[in-house]
């Protein structure tokens, strides 16, 4: 079994050189949309394969990774975000890992396994982990059970526990070079790979998904009508917006804010390329201070993108404040 994706070999190859005496705790690390969970899961799967191949990897034809590929192995355990009912009737993902969840991890690793072999729990995203979550789960870090490896997948590392980190052997996935990632994204038939791969910081996966939904009508929308913030309304952009997924809204508009924050500190445009123009008029009109605030208000974001808050009040006001950049 390859790696999941060709810029993967070199971390992959580094893993299955361990394979034999492999990290109980290991940390994944990188941007999103590298192939970190990909990764991650082919690691878990060729730890417990019965018939591995001569360099370590999955067999794919043993017993081990038939159950694995179909979810069923009994030796393996993921702990992630959980789907949750809202009061309302709607599902939608929680807002972090919760300590029960990492109880069960806690209590599944002390029995005995299965198939006398290892035992994986794969923690993705690690970063989720509330702090209840992560302190269960640092105890049975201090003192793995024998055969047990913890596999963590974090974009942000920095929000996990000090203490969690240093019990982790840690590898960094890098973006791929530009032109092998558009090789691959010209082989899964997408066009335009260049701009796409701008668009999402480099990070080939994250480019195939703005090729596949119809995301890229939703930021040119939202992109048109920041890039005249003199005729801006934020009552009307508000109710249209609101439509808009958050996490589609919060990577197109901090990206733009990011550009914007490039020109007004004489640097060139990064993501939206095709806005280069408006971009380099923009960012001389700004007033910096006001954008590093905003810029700050929208890192922030990111951490509360689930969460139950009415939409079009919250986007109202950002846009208020967003005009206020350009007085």
């Amino acid at each position: 079994m390859s790696a999941p994706y060709p810029w993967l070999d070199t971390p992959w190859q580094r893993l299955l050189a361990t394979r034999s005496r492999p990290a109980q705790a290991l940390l994944l690390t990188g941007p999103r949309g590298v192939g970190k969970g990909a990764l991650a899961l082919a690691w878990a799967q060729a730890l417990l394969c019965e018939a591995p191949q001569p360099d370590g990897a999955a067999c794919g034809q043993c017993a081990a990774c038939h159950w694995f590929e179909t979810g069923g192995h009994p030796d393996f355990r993921l702990v992630s975000l959980q789907e949750k009912t809202t009061q309302d009737g709607e599902t939608r993902l929680a807002m972090a890992i919760e300590v029960e969840q990492a109880r069960e991890a806690v209590d599944y690793v002390q029995l005995s396994t299965y198939r006398a072999g290892y035992r994986v729990v794969l923690v993705n995203p690690a970063d989720s982990l509330n702090l209840a979550a992560a302190n269960a789960l640092l105890k049975v870090l201090e003192e793995p059970p024998l055969n047990t490896v913890f596999v963590l997948v974090s974009d942000q590392p920095r929000r996990l526990l000090p203490t969690i980190r240093s019990r982790c052997t840690r590898l960094d996935i890098g973006l791929p070079p530009l032109g092998l990632a558009a090789q691959w994204l010209a082989a899964q038939g997408v066009g335009d790979a260049t701009r796409l791969l701008a668009l999402s910081g480099g990070t080939p996966l994250d480019a195939r998904r703005w090729a596949e939904g119809g995301e890229l009508d939703e930021r040119r929308g939202v992109l048109e009508g920041l890039a005249r913030p003199e005729k801006l309304d934020p009552v009307t952009l508000s109710e249209r917006w609101k439509a808009v997924s958050p996490q589609t809204w919060h990577t197109v508009v901090y990206k733009w804010l990011g550009d914007l924050l490039a020109v007004r500190l004489r640097g060139s445009v990064q993501f939206n390329r095709d806005f280069a123009d408006v971009l380099a008029q923009l960012g001389q009109q700004a007033d910096l201070a006001k954008l590093l605030a905003l810029a700050r208000l929208q890192a922030n974001e990111g951490r509360t993108l689930a969460h139950p808050l009415n939409r079009a009040l919250q986007l109202e006001a950002w846009l208020i404040q967003y005009r206020h950049v350009f007085d």
